[in-house]
């Protein structure tokens, strides 16, 4: 089945798209979560999270930063984590944003998108190494049944430094991304990350990409609201 077909059923049958972001910040740890290490606790409080949000969404999302700061102990408390929202039926997307050429591409697309302790439903990755950086995603994706999330308009306040430049052809930078990706896949397995802060930006995206599924962060804390967030659906 795949990931595109997996997904939609799970919103079907949750009536959700929430995706819960696993960002395990010490400062997130109540004071008697159990564990003596940091990953041990990472783990615990994942689980908790998750159990609480099961029900409720189709997908966590773990950073993967809050993992790789501890060393091979972070990465093992990923590994837990993973299994643990897979054994809860959740889907899981991974925040990585990932990039690369040729056997260096391929083998990140190898970890997180093949079976593995690492692999995960779904993988951000950035555009910034154009195609050669996303065909080695897209391949495995494809011959995986798993899916990725490529930059394209993101949700931090300085994402216009680049992300907003006008092209010689007049089209910016992200429109141009959008272009690319709709040349690259039907929408099957590759979907956006497009910041829910541009809501504007979002509506342009949504026209050049009318079936692919946006991964959109930025919602409650950066400061977008629901109301902002229509122009994202279907277009």
């Amino acid at each position: 089945m795949s990931w595109k077909t997996r997904m939609n059923e799970k919103i079907i049958q949750k009536d959700s798209c929430l995706v819960v972001g696993l960002d395990p910040m010490p400062s997130y740890f109540p004071e008697a979560l159990p564990g003596g290490s940091i990953p041990e606790k990472i783990v615990h409080f994942n689980r908790m999270v998750i159990d609480a949000v099961a029900d409720q969404c189709v997908a966590v999302k773990p950073q993967s930063a809050y993992y790789e700061i501890y060393g091979s102990q972070g990465i093992l408390a990923l590994e837990k984590t993973l299994a643990y929202a897979k054994q809860k039926g959740l889907l899981v997307i991974l925040d990585a944003k990932r990039g690369d050429i040729g056997s260096t591409c391929e083998a990140y697309a190898k970890a997180y998108l093949e079976e593995g302790p690492l692999s995960v439903d779904a993988l951000t990755v950035h555009p910034y190494l154009g195609r050669d950086g996303l065909l080695p995603f897209i391949h495995q994706a494809k011959a995986h049944e798993k899916g990725i999330f490529v930059l394209v308009k993101t949700s931090n306040p300085s994402s216009g430094d680049l992300q907003d430049l006008e092209l010689p052809d007049h089209q910016l930078v992200y429109q141009k991304i959008a272009r690319m990706l709709a040349e690259l896949d039907d929408g099957q397995v590759v979907g956006a990350v497009v910041g829910g802060t541009y809501p504007q930006a979002a509506q342009q995206v949504r026209q050049q990409l009318p079936e692919t599924c946006f991964l959109v962060p930025g919602y409650g804390a950066q400061g977008a609201r629901g109301k902002d967030l229509t122009g994202f659906y279907d277009a």
